[in-house]
This record gives structure tokens, sequence and C-alpha cells, in this order.
């Protein structure tokens, strides 16, 4: 079978390495010219997930580990700071991974894949794994994006661990993700831009020097909210589906997972069962949908620890079930301290 693949990011690298073992015509088309594609997010997740997909990509995943981290430290309203013990979150070269995942693949660089002007029949199924973008889908009334912007800094003295602050009402936070010798990912997504703790953390460390600056917003509107998943032989994969986990905008584990069940659902003769497809990640992502609820709800004000009782459980559980997939620990007393915090 023939696929067009829409944007070099985390599920279109992947998505395109195994398309290409299972023995598919695959072309890859990215926007940006090869030295101005960059892969956005501050390069964190859990090396337990990322081993996994990477030894079905054939690639040793020690390979690109910069930090291992041992415990995040999260800054709260009213001064208040708690601390997670980390069990599997690292920094990684997200920018090599993703270029090795894509070696041997035909990539078509500084190509925009739009509605108006790709030759979609020549190919069997255009994947939009355009993120954030989802240029190739309807739009959806029920999106909810929050804006971002991160810096790729070097130089940084004293900064060795995990560190965030979390805004009032839950409305974003503040990142700082080292990479190992002094360089890392800061940077902070607020709906109300302010973006408290970057002015903070420049005044702290005068030492640090700008590498790149980044500007991008983060979706949180779970997959629920982000249908429809098809276009005729268009096909949505990852972000652009709405696969991130709404209370960290962390996308890169959502969207692997998310290209799986797109490869589980494909025939290589048969094509795409796309109501297995559909079902797949509309039911494993189901609790997105709660976890999304909670955000909104804090945000506006009106979370109720008593009265949203249900969802609060249904986000621990799904959590905690899974927590070698976040790299964090789950613990139901700090949610709840951190959810009364915010």
């Amino acid at each position: 079978m023939r696929f067009a693949i829409a944007g070099a990011g985390v599920a279109g690298s992947y998505l395109g390495n195994m398309l290409q073992r299972r023995g598919h015509e695959v072309q890859v088309f990215e926007s940006s010219r090869p030295e101005n594609h960059w892969p956005v997010c501050a390069w964190g997740a859990s090396r337990h997930m990322l081993t996994k997909f990477s030894q079905k990509a054939g690639l040793d995943f020690q390979d690109y580990i910069m930090h291992v981290g041992q415990r995040l430290r999260m800054d709260l309203p009213a001064g208040k700071v708690e601390y997670l013990d980390l069990k599997g979150l690292v920094t990684y070269n997200k920018h090599k991974w993703e270029h090795d995942l894509m070696q041997g693949l035909e990539i078509k660089y500084g190509i925009k894949v739009t509605k108006k002007d790709f030759p979609f029949d020549k190919y069997d199924y255009v994947l939009d794994c355009t993120g954030l973008h989802r240029t190739l889908l309807p739009k959806s009334d029920k999106d909810f994006i929050i804006p971002a912007y991160e810096y790729l800094l070097e130089g940084v003295i004293g900064e060795n661990e995990f560190y965030t602050i979390g805004y009032k009402g839950a409305k974003g936070y503040f990142w700082y993700f080292p990479l190992g010798e002094g360089r890392g990912y800061m940077g902070a997504g607020d709906v109300e831009k302010k973006y408290h703790g970057i002015k903070e953390f420049f005044e702290r460390h005068p030492e640090a020097r700008i590498v790149k600056k980044i500007g991008r917003p983060i979706r949180l509107a779970p997959p629920k909210n982000m249908e429809p998943f098809f276009d005729g032989n268009v096909v949505g994969v990852g972000e652009s589906i709405g696969c991130v986990f709404p209370m960290l905008g962390e996308g890169i584990i959502p969207s692997l997972l998310c290209c799986d069940f797109f490869i589980d659902a494909l025939d290589d003769e048969n094509g795409l069962d796309s109501k297995k497809y559909r079902k797949k990640v509309l039911s494993y992502f189901d609790y997105y949908d709660d976890v999304y609820r909670i955000v909104r709800l804090k945000m506006e004000g009106k979370l109720s620890t008593i009265r949203h009782a249900k969802l609060l459980m249904s986000m621990y559980h799904h959590m905690k079930k899974e927590e070698s997939r976040f790299g964090f620990e789950v613990s139901l007393d700090k949610m709840n301290r951190l959810v009364n915090a915010l």
C-alpha cells in the first residue's frame, strides 16, 4: 500500500518507520526545511515506554537518554511545595531519535501538504500527523488550546533536576527539564499569557544562554472532542486527534500509543479497519475526557472535591495503573494536595 505522511514529528517519524518495516511504500512530507526542522516540547517522557517503542522500531533507547530524573519539584500557589519521586522520567535526544527513526524513508522537506493542491488520489492513505495544526482534517469546534513557548538553554548552573510551577486555577504551568551539562528546556503554557517563572528564572540564572526560542501552543482537548478522525482517505494520528494528556499537555507517549492503534487496525492487504481504529482510540483515551473536565472545571473555579469525587478518582485510578507510562509516582494524597492547592 502507498502512504503519504504529513508531518515528520513523533507520530510521523515512528509511523513511517513501522509502515516501511511492514513493506509499505511511504513518503513523508515536512513543511520545514531540514536545517529548520526541530522537535518541539521539552523532550521529557517515560523511559519504560520509549524503550518499548524504540525496540519495535529497531533502535536502542539507551543511546538517546540525556538525563535520568530522581525527583520533581512542584512549586504551588501560596508558597506550597510538593515533590514527586520519579520512576523512569527522563529527557532524551528527541531530535536524533526522530531522525534515526526516519533513516531509509523518503522525506520531502519544505513541502506543506494542504487540502487544496495535494495529489490525494495517488495514495491509499494520507496520514495527518501535523499535530497541533491538524492541517488536513476539519477543525473541531470543541478544540481547546493554550498558548505556550519555551527556550532551549545552555550554560545553566545549579539546575540539575526537573522543576515545575503550577499556576492558580490550573491555568498552566512553568517547567524546567534538564538535558545534562548545563543544558535544559525552560518554558511555560498559560491561558492568561502571564508565564510566571520565566522572567524569574532568567533573573536567577543570568549565565543562561538562549540557543533557541520556540513558540507553540499546546492542545488539551481529548480525542472525544477532536472528531472527525477521517476525511476521505485522510486519517488523523496522534496529537492531531487529541492524543495529549490534558493535565500535563504531554503528547509523546499518547501519540505513539495512537500510532500502534493505527498499525494494529491495518490489514496489509485490505487496508485500515477505520471502525476498529476509532473505537480503540476513543476507548483507550476515554479517561482523558475526565481529566480534561477536571482541568476545565478548575480553570472556571467550579471544581469541588466532593461533588466531583468520581471524576477525580477516575483520574487517580487510571494514572496509578499507568505509573510506568508517566514515569513518576502517582499518590492519592499528593494528587489531592495538588488539586486543592491550585
